[in-house]
């Protein structure tokens, strides 16, 4: 039979009872500090997320596009001589790894011709460099649009296989970044290419090519396969590169350039193998599809800072002052 103790609590056993009331008594300031803490934490990190998707909905108010050149005259690398005066922008002030992508696209697409003619060439291409006696090219970059949203580049190449006095090329290209994915926009991803809009393009490039772009029917059939990627018949000798770039007005400049390969190249006085036009954005309205580009581009407004090249080489041979003008003005 349970019996119920009736005596006095022995000393030692209130003692050790006390003890444990006052210490969770003394607890509870901790764990309510605890818990203040995890939820100004919580508070913090919400805030945090919240500011980020504000900044990033916001764009990017405040970078920097600074300037650079890949420079080299006449070394001793190869069985042939180097001229090469390369430009190329760099961007700073944006999340870092959008800025290593985004920085390696423009200074690709400057090299683009170098990279083909001379740092990594094909079978063809390297057969040809046993004739090479100079590879020159001169890039001119310029940062046509920048907003918080856009990176518009226009690049203007100058290049010379062989030699700069009979197989000098001329040619364009434009390259369109997203500043918030790093996405590229090309041609075909913002505008529906179908017969009225190279109607439209080849009349605005007769209009300023005068007989260098006829403007007729057979052209017009010519540039459709052109900027719908269907020229098969002349990939061989062509590297056909349809390309845009925006303007600060926002009208856009579209362009067509038809690189010779190494089967296509011949000898010849300098050529122009680009050609482009400026369309107003309002003739573009009717040609446009459903892009991101588009949503960008009504929401942009011009930010950011264009830094010049500090220390620009010309180029001996193919600057405005080079010599293969000269020769061709004298001869």
């Amino acid at each position: 039979m349970r019996q119920i103790w009736q005596g006095e609590i022995p000393s030692e056993v209130y003692a050790r009872e006390k003890q444990k009331i006052l210490m969770r008594e003394n607890r509870k300031p901790v764990y309510i500090g605890v818990a203040i803490v995890c939820s100004v934490f919580l508070v913090f990190w919400i805030l945090l997320n919240i500011i980020f998707l504000l900044n990033k909905e916001k764009g990017y108010e405040d970078y920097t596009i600074r300037k650079k050149q890949y420079y080299a005259e006449y070394t001793d690398e190869y069985d042939y001589w180097d001229v090469c005066t390369v430009e190329y922008p760099q961007i700073e002030g944006i999340d870092y790894d959008l800025a290593v992508d985004i920085n390696k696209l423009m200074y690709d697409t400057a090299m683009d011709r170098a990279y083909y003619w001379h740092f990594k060439p094909d079978s063809d291409v390297r057969k040809l460099q046993e004739e090479y006696h100079i590879f020159c090219n001169d890039v001119r970059c310029d940062v046509t649009y920048h907003s918080q949203y856009l990176l518009s580049v226009s690049y203007t190449e100058v290049y010379a296989p062989v030699s700069p006095v009979y197989y000098t090329n001329i040619t364009k290209r434009g390259l369109n970044i997203d500043l918030m994915t790093g996405e590229v926009y090309e041609l075909n991803d913002i505008l529906r290419i179908d017969e009225n809009f190279i109607r439209m393009w080849c009349k605005e490039a007769h209009s300023k090519y005068g007989d260098y772009v006829y403007y007729d029917a057979e052209t017009c059939d010519l540039l459709y396969d052109l900027f719908t990627n269907n020229a098969d018949y002349i990939e061989d000798y062509y590297s056909i590169h349809t390309y845009f770039y925006v303007l600060d007005n926002k009208d856009l400049v579209i362009g067509l350039s038809m690189d010779p390969t190494a089967e296509g190249l011949w000898a010849s006085e300098p050529q122009r193998d680009t050609y482009c036009v400026k369309i107003p954005q309002q003739e573009l309205e009717k040609y446009k599809i459903e892009s991101e580009f588009w949503n960008k581009y009504e929401q942009s407004e011009s930010t950011g800072y264009v830094i010049p090249c500090e220390d620009l080489k010309s180029n001996i041979w193919l600057d405005e002052e080079g010599s293969v003008w000269s020769y061709w003005e004298e001869n």
